[in-house]
C-alpha cells in the first residue's frame, strides 16, 4: 500500500535527522527509523550537524529534511494527471497536500466535480490544435493538446479510474449535463477514487496537512521547498531535483458576504507557491483575470459554494432574469452578441443589465428557481434546495434568488517556457501555467497541463546534473520569518483573521468582473494601508506549535495581501475590457496595446512593477 503521513517512509526518500538545535540527539532520531512521526520540535539545545557537503544550514529551531527526485506540491485534479504520468514511468515521488489527502483542491470542493472535455479533440500535430483568442501562451497550449489520449475517450478514461457513470438516459446511454459541439460533460464522478488510486502506489509518499511556505531557489534554480506540518508545527525542508507545482487558483482574497469570501474555491488555496516565487523576484502574470459563475447566492448568510448552494453556473444562464422579471436571454443586445454562450459572456450580460439599472441591490441579477427551472439544474442544486427548505425554511422555488458573481478561479501564475518550466527558476514546472485571460484552469486544461508538465519534468530529470555548490541560506531565513509570525508580540495587536477579512472587504468590489477606476483606486489605498498599518500589528493569539490556526492564517495573510495587491494594480494598469475583465472607463478590447501578459515583480520594499510579455 502507499503511504501518507505517519506511515513508513519509502526507501528512495531519505528522511534526514533534525539538524542543529534540536532537543533530540542524532542517535535518538536514528532509533526511530528517521520518522519521528507526530512529534513537534523539542526544546532548543545544541546537537551535532550530520556533516557532508551541501548540507542544509543551521537555523534557530529544529527542522526535518527530506530528499526526493520529484517533489509535487498539490494533490488535486491537475496534480493527479501529473502523478499518473510519473507512475507510467515508474518514478518515485513525494507529494505535498496542504489539506488532508483526498480532500483538497477539486477533490475537496465537492464530491461531484463535473468532468468536461471537447468531443473528438485528438490532434496529431500542433497545427491541428485550435487556439482560442484568449491571452495565453498559444505555443504551449498547442503542445499540450497533441495526441492527448485523455481527450480521446473520456468515458473510458474515467471508468478506468473507478468512476461510475451512474446518470443514464432511458436507453442506458450516459446522461451528459453538457452535450454541446464544443463541450461535453457528466456529473456523479467521484474523484476521490483517484486519490485512493495513488495512495495504493508503493512509490508515492504523501505528506498531507503540510503547507509549503517558501521555495528553495539559488542561482536561478529551484532546489525544493520549505514547509510546515500544521498539526505538529514541524518545519520541513524538501530537497528535490525537480519540483512540480499544482496548487490551484487563489480566490480567498475576494469579497465577503458575512460568513465567507465570495467564492466556492477551497479555503486552503492562498497562492502559497506563487507568492513565494514573487518574494524571490520571480514574475507573476495574469493576476487581473478571474473566472466567475453567478453563484454568490443571498440571503447574505448563505456561503457561496458549488457543493452546498443553489446558483447559476454557465450552463444554466438561461434562468437568469433582471429585477423586473425579464430573462437575460430576451435582451436584444445580449442575444445579438451571444453573451450567454460562454462563462465570460454571462458576466458581460450581467453588466448590460446592471448598467440599464435593472440589476439587484448588490450589483447582481436574479435566478429563477421555480420548480420547472430547478428541475433542469444540476442534481446537487436540486438536493441543496430541498435541504435548505427542510433545515432553514428558505424555499428557493417561492421567489427569484439574488445572485452575484462568485470567483471560482483566479489568475496569478508564473511565466513559463514552452516546456511548462518557470522562466525564473530552473527545475520548477508549473501545471497551472496557461490560464491567461481565462483567469483559471478548466479541468480540460488541468488534464493537459498536468500530463504535459510532468512529461517535461521527467525529461529534465533524465539529464539532471547536481549544482556545484548550494548554501541553502534561504532555509534559515524562511524559518526565521515563520518564527517571527508565530511569536511576534506587539502593542494593540490584530488577529490574523481580522487582517484577512480586511483584505476581503477591500476586494469585495475591486475583484468583481466590472472594475471602475474609482473602485480600484479605493481598494489600492486600503490594501496599501493594510500593508503599512495592519500587517505590522498582526500577531497570533498564542505561540503554540501544535494545530495553531492563527499561525496558519498569519502565513496565508501575507500571501493574500500580495495577490490582492497584484490583482488591483494589474487591473488599474490594463486599460481595456476583455472577456470577464470589464473596465467601464475602457469598454473595448485593445489588442494593439494590451494583448499581452502583465508580468509583475515585487521589490524588497513591497512595491510592484510590471513588464509586458507577448505570448
Amino acid at each position: 500500500m502507499g503511504k501518507t503521513q505517519g506511515e513508513k517512509e519509502m526507501r528512495s526518500i531519505d528522511r534526514r535527522s533534525f539538524f542543529k538545535l534540536g532537543g533530540l540527539t542524532a542517535g535518538a532520531a536514528a532509533l526511530t527509523g528517521g520518522m519521528l512521526a507526530g512529534c513537534a520540535p523539542q526544546s532548543q539545545t545544541d546537537m551535532a550537524a550530520t556533516g557532508g557537503e551541501n548540507e542544509t544550514v543551521d537555523a534557530a529551531v529544529p527542522y526535518a529534511v527530506f530528499d526526493t527526485d520529484i517533489l509535487v506540491i498539490g494533490a488535486g485534479y491537475g496534480a493527479s494527471f501529473a502523478m499518473q504520468e510519473a507512475c507510467k514511468a515508474g518514478q518515485n515521488m513525494l507529494v505535498i497536500d496542504k489539506a488532508p489527502y483526498g480532500f483538497g483542491g477539486a477533490f475537496g470542493m465537492n464530491f461531484d466535480i463535473m468532468n468536461t472535455w471537447v468531443p473528438g479533440a485528438f490532434y496529431e500535430t500542433e497545427e491541428e490544435v485550435p487556439v482560442a483568442t484568449k491571452i495565453r501562451n498559444g505555443s504551449l497550449y498547442r503542445k499540450t493538446g497533441v495526441q492527448n489520449e485523455v481527450e480521446l475517450n473520456p468515458d473510458v478514461v474515467c471508468a478506468n479510474w473507478g468512476e461510475i457513470l451512474s446518470a443514464r438516459n432511458e436507453d442506458g446511454t450516459p446522461f451528459y449535463i453538457y452535450d454541446f459541439p464544443t463541450t461535453r460533460g457528466f456529473e456523479h464522478s467521484m474523484t476521490r477514487h483517484w486519490s485512493d488510486h495513488f495512495r495504493a502506489k508503493d512509490y508515492i509518499t504523501v505528506h498531507d496537512r503540510t503547507m509549503i511556505t517558501d521555495l528553495i531557489i539559488e542561482g536561478g534554480r529551484c532546489l525544493g521547498a520549505v514547509g510546515l506540518h500544521i498539526p505538529t508545527g514541524e518545519y520541513r525542508v524538501y530537497r528535490a531535483k525537480v519540483t512540480l507545482t499544482a496548487t490551484g487558483g487563489c480566490t480567498q482574497f475576494y469579497g465577503w458576504n458575512s460568513t465567507s469570501p465570495t467564492t466556492n474555491n477551497v479555503c486552503d488555496n492562498t497562492a502559497d507557491v506563487e507568492m513565494a516565487l514573487l518574494r524571490h523576484g520571480g514574475k507573476i502574470a495574469n493576476a487581473e483575470f478571474g473566472s466567475y459563475d453567478m453563484m454568490g447566492a443571498f440571503p447574505r448568510s448563505f456561503a457561496a459554494s458549488e457543493g452546498s448552494m443553489v446558483g447559476a453556473d454557465s450552463v444554466h444562464s438561461g434562468d437568469l432574469m433582471d429585477s423586473e422579471g425579464t430573462y437575460l436571454k430576451d435582451y436584444p443586445e445580449i442575444a445579438e452578441k451571444e453573451y450567454l454562450a460562454t462563462q465570460s459572456g454571462v458576466m458581460q450580460a450581467v453588466d448590460v443589465v446592471v448598467r440599464a439599472g435593472k440589476g439587484s441591490e448588490r450589483g447582481g441579477v436574479y435566478l429563477d428557481c421555480k420548480e420547472e427551472s430547478l428541475a433542469t439544474m444540476r442534481w446537487m442544486y436540486q438536493r441543496n434546495a430541498q435541504l435548505l427548505k427542510e433545515k432553514f425554511g428558505y424555499d428557493f422555488t417561492a421567489q427569484p434568488t439574488e445572485v452575484v458573481p462568485e470567483m471560482y478561479e483566479h489568475g496569478g501564475e508564473p511565466i513559463t517556457d514552452d516546456n511548462a518550466m518557470c522562466v525564473d527558476a530552473e527545475g520548477l514546472f508549473c501545471v497551472r501555467a496557461n490560464a491567461g485571460s481565462e483567469g483559471g484552469m478548466m479541468n480540460i486544461t488541468n488534464r493537459r497541463m498536468g500530463r504535459y508538465a510532468m512529461k517535461k519534468a521527467l525529461e529534465y530529470l533524465a539529464t539532471y546534473e547536481e549544482p556545484a555548490s548550494v548554501t541553502y541560506e534561504g532555509v534559515a531565513a524562511e524559518i526565521a520569518r515563520l518564527e517571527d509570525l508565530r511569536t511576534r508580540t506587539v502593542d494593540d495587536p490584530l488577529r490574523p483573521i481580522t487582517v484577512r477579512r480586511n483584505i476581503q472587504h477591500a476586494c469585495a468590489e475591486a475583484g468583481r468582473p466590472v472594475r471602475p477606476a474609482d473602485v480600484l483606486e479605493t481598494a489600492k489605498a486600503e490594501l496599501d494601508r493594510i500593508m503599512a498599518e495592519d500587517l505590522p500589528r498582526m500577531a497570533c493569539a498564542d505561540d503554540s506549535l501544535v494545530q495553531n490556526a492563527d499561525w496558519k492564517d498569519a502565513i496565508e495573510v501575507v500571501n493574500l495581501l500580495d495577490i490582492a495587491r497584484l490583482t488591483v494594480e494589474a487591473s488599474l494598469a490594463r486599460e481595456e475590457s476583455r472577456d470577464a475583465f470589464i473596465r467601464p472607463d475602457f469598454p473595448e478590447p485593445d489588442d494593439a496595446n494590451w494583448k499581452c501578459a502583465l508580468a509583475y515583480t515585487r521589490a524588497e520594499d513591497g512595491s510592484l512593477s510590471y513588464e509586458k510579455i507577448a505570448y
